[in-house]
């Protein structure tokens, strides 16, 4: 558990609900709900995740599976 609660879903971003960068980071969800206290800076960090993972010359499938190995190796859930 964190130490500073998460903001209710609804408060979190209603505006956005529907956006590709809230459904393409559903599983750091807890994570952004914490971030959401900040509201600019958590959308700034989807915005920059979202263009770190979907874009470049690495696919981006490959960029998941590496992250997913590095959670692992970290013994991170994420």
């Amino acid at each position: 558990m964190s130490r500073i609660p998460p903001v209710e879903d609804s408060q979190f971003w209603p505006e956005d609900r529907e956006n590709d960068a809230s459904q393409a980071f559903a599983t750091m969800r807890d994570l952004f709900r914490v971030m959401a206290h900040r509201p600019e800076i958590a959308r700034q960090t989807m915005q920059l995740l979202q263009t770190v993972m979907r874009s470049g010359s690495v696919e981006p499938r490959l960029k998941e599976l590496l992250a997913i190995r590095v959670s692992q190796v970290n013994y991170c859930h994420y």
